[in-house]
């Protein structure tokens, strides 16, 4: 079984909690998607939207912000149990990684899909994890997974053979496994899924919400069922 984090990236309140309604009885974690409007042209909810939320679900947030530092107390404040921000508009990645685990929050970063790895293994023992976008980040649901971060799931994990490594965007289940067998081979028979299935961890977010049933999606995606075109939508056994 994989771990698989829903994420919702929304514009509004309202269909915000129109997603997760969809999703709050099936998981423990949901990850948030804060764009400013810089780091892409869409502009998402903000953390403080959490507070007026009553879960036990953990919120965690991923930051495609301008200078990702400046959030991390925003985003302590609303609740939230871990950040992944994105390198590219981020000025010290020190400072980031340290404010947010001094804040009692997980801390990772993240790596848009064309965003070399550079710098990563001086600092990557200090993350709790990094988190690889398969897709352009900030455009959820409208591009097809690139094959490009497979190499870069290797690298990752020649750097750190503890750090979780998470896979954002394009998450079809062949393509889980593709990112399964890329972390310690190139090829790796179905038997031997489970030794990766402790370090990764995938990112979901149009492809989940936009099945009929939420849940049912889930736990295909979770046990890497196929979809059988026949399938009337029951559980997966």
């Amino acid at each position: 079984m994989v771990t698989i984090v829903p994420a919702i990236l929304e514009k509004d309140v309202t269909s915000f909690l129109e997603k997760f309604e969809k999703i709050k009885g099936s998981c423990k974690r949901v990850q948030v998607d804060i764009i400013d409007g810089k780091f892409a042209p869409t502009e998402t909810v903000i953390p403080e939207i959490l507070l007026n939320i009553d879960t036990v679900v953990d919120f965690e947030g991923h930051l495609m912000v301008e200078k990702p530092e400046n959030w991390v107390e925003r985003c302590a404040a609303a609740g939230m149990t871990a950040l992944y921000g994105q390198v590219e508009k981020m000025e010290d990645r020190a400072r980031f990684v340290a404010d947010t685990e001094f804040a009692g929050m997980k801390a990772g970063l993240a790596f848009d899909i064309d965003t070399p790895l550079d710098g990563l293994e001086e600092i990557v023992n200090d993350l709790d994890g990094v988190l690889l976008m398969g897709v352009k980040a900030g455009s959820q649901g409208v591009q097809e997974f690139d094959a490009r971060v497979l190499a870069k799931i290797k690298k990752v994990r020649a750097m750190s053979e503890f750090v979780t490594i998470v896979v954002d965007g394009g998450l079809k289940v062949e393509n889980i496994k593709k990112c399964l067998a890329a972390e310690w081979a190139e090829e790796i028979v179905e038997d031997e899924f489970n030794k990766s299935f402790l370090g990764m961890e995938f990112v979901v977010g149009s492809d989940l919400f936009e099945a009929p049933d939420v849940a049912v999606e889930l736990e295909r995606l979770e046990y890497l069922t196929e979809k059988n075109p026949l399938d009337s939508g029951s559980s997966p056994e």
